[in-house]
């Protein structure tokens, strides 16, 4: 009888157990790897035949320019973040915080969600300051990454004049997407504007009403997040500074970099504003949570902008996923980092 009963009660956690598997991280993970090599390998297949004559034919200089350009845009990420740090008195070296990005880009390709490489980041990054500062430390990756998509959000609305040919000559769902993604932008910029002017719109009803309703689904996190960015009324200056950073030496960067592989993949008549409108729709598009480092969605949107902006089929791939490549090696890079840097250890403090 006693046999009987374990045995139902090893059935009932049964269906548990399956569903811990199921909707664990390692799975998630799993399955998003999944998805970016199906996207990738369906852009391949679907490339017409000429895609290897066209990787042949690439010239390698501009492939090494953009090697240098996405290593200076690596730092420029590291720079920026180190910023915040030195504004909130965190005792972090800036070859240390180069060291924690490139980890953190690392742990980006192997865990689930766009937050899974900072995560890492914050982790590594409270074994080598004071415990005290933890929450602190943990905060200016928070900012970090507030301050790069308001820049990226800044890149996407600034260049829209500019590049409007090369985004109106995409057909089809991709189409709806991008101005699904330039929309995102316009209220990205507004939820930014809100959280650093909070103060000054609660003298509004609706918006208390709106921020009441926000703590009561978020349990509190719109409120304390709210008062933590009140730390930073102090420096300001970096803030801005942060942001500009984000614009001209991450994202514009960026653009460069496309741009160089561009060239050395489709010539020197490549026009530059369709390039940094792929890279840039691309990246925001690459924020979802969908796969590891955005690879595969990023590229569903980069191969249509460059071909309305002109491109042939061919190059337009190969483009593409020369730019995915270089991500994936530079990531890849970041393990090196991650075997060779010294665990810290927590420095005395309150």
């Amino acid at each position: 009888m006693m046999e009987n009963e374990s045995g139902s009660g090893d059935e009932r956690r049964q269906p548990g157990r399956i569903r811990n598997i199921l909707f664990s991280p390692l799975v998630k993970t799993l399955l998003k790897a999944a998805l970016a090599a199906a996207i990738i390998i369906f852009l391949i297949h679907k490339a017409p035949d000429g895609l290897l004559e066209t990787l042949k034919k690439m010239n390698p200089a501009w492939i090494c320019f953009a090697l240098l350009l996405y290593a200076l845009h690596i730092f420029a990420n590291a720079w920026r973040w180190w910023i915040l740090l030195r504004a909130q008195k965190i005792d972090c070296s800036l070859m240390l915080a180069v060291s924690l990005t490139m980890q953190s880009f690392f742990f980006s390709l192997v865990l689930p969600g766009a937050i899974g490489g900072d995560l890492v980041r914050a982790g590594f990054l409270a074994a080598h300051i004071e415990k005290g500062r933890k929450f602190d430390g943990a905060f200016t990756i928070l900012i970090d990454r507030f301050t790069g998509m308001i820049g990226i959000f800044l890149v996407a609305l600034l260049m829209l004049p500019f590049v409007w040919e090369s985004i109106a000559g995409v057909k089809g769902i991709i189409e709806k997407f991008i101005y699904v993604l330039l929309a995102g932008s316009v209220c990205g910029i507004l939820a930014a504007f809100v959280v650093f002017k909070h103060k000054a719109l609660e003298r509004i009803g609706l918006y208390c009403r709106m921020k009441n309703l926000a703590d009561r689904f978020s349990g509190g996190l719109y409120t304390k997040i709210s008062d933590a960015l009140d730390s930073y009324n102090h420096c300001r200056k970096e803030v801005v500074l942060c942001i500009v950073t984000s614009v001209v030496f991450v994202n514009l960067i960026l653009g460069l970099m496309a741009y160089c592989v561009a060239v050395g993949v489709n010539g020197q008549d490549t026009p530059f504003g369709s390039t940094l409108a792929a890279i840039t729709v691309g990246n925001i598009a690459g924020l979802l949570p969908t796969t590891p480092a955005g690879l595969g969605v990023r590229d569903m949107f980069v191969i249509p902008i460059l071909k309305g902006g002109g491109m042939n089929g061919d190059a337009a791939l190969a483009v593409s996923l020369v730019i995915s490549g270089i991500i994936i090696c530079f990531n890849l890079l970041g393990g090196i980092f991650f075997i060779f840097t010294p665990v810290g250890k927590n420095k005395k403090g309150n």
